[in-house]
């Protein structure tokens, strides 16, 4: 019989559990309450920065693409297929992150095992979050430089006499100033001259026109053009607004209307 008793041996027991480190969390023995303390403490320190960062980078996500969202400033879709893309990968690695378990110590009974299990968790995990947050930034990145740079709408407006006959004439095409923060580099022109009358024999394939730059300094300034064309004028860094002399001349017999004009600013 050990001269120490039996609370000689918990106490070793306490001494054992306490200087490895690792253990079940358990309240039955002094020796477990030590290593409950001892992980409580690691987990504060040392594990709990993950599933917050983990969320804070998912509430960071969710509120730029409302931000985003709310301040839209348009133009064809496939121009933020980045934004798009990284939004999603890092509300995916995010989340995974977030409902990644940090461990399975109670199905390994091997201290050793118990702690290499436990960071080969937490270095998942911490991937996981720094790939979200590059992601999460990156998409960010990708709609201010759409924003600043991309492709947007502006408003074109037609005035003139209509329908144009075979003796020809000329209609005023106007694009109006952009809003702050829109100023583009070029301005892709669409026009589109339809018969004034669509159960007669087409004409299309027999009218042209000439597209005059009214407002100096933008190039081309006069270009020949089908019923159907787009032309790319540079702004030459105008802000305000750019007025186009459309010069319509339909066939012989025939009757056109320009029933549209469509200007995209962009940057290319």
């Amino acid at each position: 019989m050990s001269s120490g008793g039996p609370g000689a041996d918990r106490g070793s027991e306490a001494a054992n559990v306490t200087s490895s480190g690792v253990g079940s969390s358990s309240f039955g023995s002094v020796g477990d309450n030590a290593t409950f303390k001892w992980e409580l403490k690691r987990t504060l320190t040392h594990v709990a920065w993950l599933p917050v960062s983990a969320c804070l980078v998912i509430a960071a996500t969710v509120v730029f693409a409302v931000f985003a969202v709310a301040q839209w400033p348009g133009g064809p879709q496939n121009q933020y297929v980045w934004f798009y893309v990284l939004a999603a990968l890092a509300l995916l690695a995010a989340g995974t992150a977030a409902l990644y378990p940090a461990g399975r110590t109670g199905q390994i009974r091997d201290a050793a095992q118990q702690v290499a299990e436990t960071q080969r968790r937490t270095t998942i995990r911490a991937v996981l979050v720094g790939a979200a947050a590059l992601c999460s930034g990156g998409g960010a990145l990708a709609w201010v430089d759409v924003d600043r740079t991309g492709e947007i709408g502006v408003e074109m407006t037609i005035r003139g006499t209509q329908p144009v006959d075979d003796t020809g004439g000329t209609l005023t095409v106007m694009m109006t100033p952009p809003a702050d923060g829109y100023v583009r580099d070029k301005l892709r022109l669409t026009l589109t001259i339809k018969d004034d009358d669509p159960n007669t024999p087409t004409c299309v394939g027999r009218t042209t026109a000439t597209i005059t730059s009214v407002t100096p300094g933008i190039t081309p300034h006069n270009t020949e053009v089908p019923a159907q064309s787009t032309v790319d004028f540079d702004l030459g860094g105008r802000e305000g607004a750019v007025h186009f002399d459309v010069a319509v001349r339909p066939e012989t017999g025939c009757s056109m209307r320009l029933a549209q004009a469509r200007g995209t600013l962009h940057n290319d």
